[in-house]
């Protein structure tokens, strides 16, 4: 254990064990030995000795093997997990992605900036953590581990995440049951104006900015959470599956639709279908790919014996979520959230979200609350993009 801070003289005996396989120990004879001899040490350490003239021989017979931190995030979020969990702390709730937040952003720090200048730092990250991304396979994420040859040497180190998820959990404001990304990212923030290993404005200038990528990430997942829940109604959305799927059918075979309604044949939903589709980016020269791939899965299934449910689909999943959610969200009003007035009809609609963010997606009532009012002020300022 930090092998080059040892004396001098302990180092030559290394030398010794390493050259002749011997070593005399205090007291007792010379005695032969055949081992590898392993040790670590900082990088400081390690330039020390290379430029240690009179340790010419030690240098020689030393093989470096780089550690760099983790730049994988899942692995990166296991190690704070294993300390802050809801069985180790008592009395505070954590948050959903308070852990993962401040995990993405010292993995940010580690990365060096893509050369390919269509892939952001984020996207990076997301395809070193096995997420798939249009135009990238598995030799390219290799290709762009190997360009980036001190990646992970350089950083934030998990030391200082733990820190302040420390303190965001004995922070003074004893009033609240729980702590959101927010408290920890604020924290992580404070905290690079005195951390000791930043000797360089420009760097924590780019740490600071990385903190805005991760919190724009963030307000991200928590506008989906928020919407999957105000959309999880799921008798709805097989019943708009249904719909779609009839129009679909009806399209791609060159037929007419029959409107339950008047009870007569017409066109098949042009508007309906593209309102589903425009959810998830598929473009109007890409609609009938769509379509055509959504009734093969569908026709394929039949011939199994299985019946199509839209779970089984990802993308019509979400993207019919999200239709819904547009239908719906005005009869929540959940901008009426950061209003002081809101009507008691109103108010049982929040009430379901929320407890369909305690069931589903681990918030507590606090929390769920402090994500409904922070997704209701985006939603207020007019930023409702998903």
């Amino acid at each position: 254990m930090e092998v080059l801070k040892l004396d001098v003289a302990f180092l030559y005996d290394l030398l010794g064990a390493s050259q002749e396989h011997r070593i005399k120990p205090k007291k007792f004879a010379q005695t032969d030995i055949d081992e590898v001899i392993l040790g670590h040490t900082n990088e400081p350490e390690y330039r020390k000795l290379q430029k240690n003239e009179y340790m010419e021989a030690l240098r020689d017979r030393t093989v470096k093997i780089d550690v760099p931190y983790i730049t994988k995030l899942t692995e990166e979020i296991k190690i704070y997990l294993k300390d802050y969990n809801s069985n180790k702390i008592r009395g505070k709730h954590i948050a959903p992605h308070t852990v993962e937040m401040a995990a993405m952003w010292a993995i940010l720090t580690r990365l060096e900036e893509p050369k390919k200048a269509e892939l952001t730092l984020l996207q990076k990250l997301k395809l070193y953590d096995g997420k798939s991304l249009p135009g990238y396979t598995d030799d390219n994420v290799r290709e762009l581990r190997k360009e980036s040859t001190r990646e992970g040497m350089d950083g934030i180190s998990p030391r200082y995440i733990q820190d302040k998820i420390s303190n965001a959990l004995v922070s003074e404001n004893g009033s609240r049951n729980s702590i959101n990304p927010f408290m920890v990212l604020n924290e992580l923030e404070s905290g690079l104006k005195h951390h000791s290993l930043i000797d360089d404005e420009e760097k924590r200038q780019r740490y600071r900015e990385l903190l805005g990528v991760v919190k724009e990430e963030y307000e991200n997942i928590v506008k989906n959470e928020v919407q999957r829940a105000i959309s999880a109604d799921e008798e709805a959305v097989s019943k708009l599956c249904s719909n779609y799927i009839d129009n679909v059918k009806a399209y791609t075979q060159k037929e007419r639709v029959r409107n339950p309604y008047t009870g007569r044949d017409e066109e098949p939903d042009e508007r309906l279908m593209r309102s589903i589709e425009d959810k998830i980016d598929i473009p109007e020269s890409r609609k009938d790919d769509f379509r055509r791939e959504i009734m093969n899965y569908i026709g394929a299934l039949a011939i199994e014996g299985k019946t199509f449910n839209y779970k089984m689909n990802s993308r019509l999943q979400r993207a019919l979520e999200l239709k819904l959610f547009e239908d719906q969200k005005d009869t929540i009003k959940l901008t009426t959230l950061v209003s002081s007035v809101v009507d008691q009809a109103t108010q049982e609609k929040i009430d379901i979200v929320k407890s369909r963010l305690i069931k589903n997606y681990g918030y507590d009532e606090e929390s769920a609350t402090d994500v409904l009012n922070y997704v209701a002020s985006i939603f207020a300022r007019g930023d409702a993009n998903s």
